[in-house]
């Protein structure tokens, strides 16, 4: 009896040629049209400004760059604490150097057997007024012996004597003498500090920054009559075409020029 209800469920459930359940329709596909316009592509934002150039690095002024300089290392070696600064031109080096061992280190670099600075080519100063210590006292030192050159500098306040080098090197007897004429600068323990190039009772040292370019009044006095004759010679040799007309020229006190 359940097997009978089962097959009737069954058959009722399979679709009918003559009017059972039929299939569901398929769904009528939209007609294919022209697309529909797409909005505009927003425009490109500008590229961001480029960032500017780095500047070249600056090139090395080859007149500064550092040389070797065996007395150099030696005064490293042996004074490294009286070293103030180090500088190179030209090939050549200069140290400053402190003042309390200043003529300890002059004999070392001219008795040390490698070096042998025998001979202080010059010995100058240079006047600096926006500085503490407004001079600088120059020391060109050469060997004769080993070809080397140094240059050393004492920074130099206003009334501060530098010690003299007279002891290490006799030249600079006249060299400080000309340093004190046109700079003021005295050194302590020179044997005759007088002046050496202007006369004893001129007034002011002439290569001081605030000294008058032209010269102070009185100071280019004329000290005695100078003969036209005279001048031409001994200033404008060029000038005498021969020695008949010098003979001429000095016996009118006449000249050319």
């Amino acid at each position: 009896m359940a097997d009978d209800n089962e097959t009737r469920d069954k058959d009722a459930a399979r679709p009918d040629d003559a009017g059972g359940t039929k299939p569901p329709a398929p769904v009528p596909q939209a007609s294919a049209g022209p697309p529909a316009p797409q909005p505009p592509a927003p425009a490109p934002k500008p590229a961001a400004p480029a960032a500017p150039a780095a500047p070249p690095a600056p090139k090395a002024n080859p007149l500064t760059a550092p040389v070797p300089s065996a007395a150099l290392d030696r005064i490293k070696e042996r004074f490294a604490s009286q070293i103030v600064d180090v500088t190179y031109y030209a090939s050549e080096v200069t140290v400053r150097l402190k003042h309390e061992r200043a003529e300890e280190i002059w004999r070392f670099l001219r008795d040390d057997p490698a070096l042998r600075f025998d001979y202080l080519s010059n010995l100058t100063a240079v006047h600096w007024p926006e500085r503490p210590k407004p001079f600088e006292v120059v020391y060109h030192l050469f060997s004769v012996a080993t070809r080397q050159r140094i240059n050393l500098k004492l920074d130099v306040a206003e009334g501060e004597q530098p010690p003299t080098a007279c002891g290490v090197w006799p030249t600079a007897n006249w060299h400080e003498r000309e340093v004190f004429d046109l700079f003021g600068i005295r050194f302590q323990g020179h044997p005759d500090m007088t002046r050496i190039l202007m006369t004893d009772e001129w007034v002011g040292h002439p290569l001081r920054k605030e000294y008058p370019l032209e010269g102070n009044p009185g100071d280019h006095l004329q000290y005695r009559d100078v003969t036209t004759a005279e001048h031409v010679y001994t200033y404008d040799k060029s000038s005498i075409k021969g020695f008949g007309w010098k003979k001429e020229v000095e016996k009118t006190g006449e000249g050319r020029g």
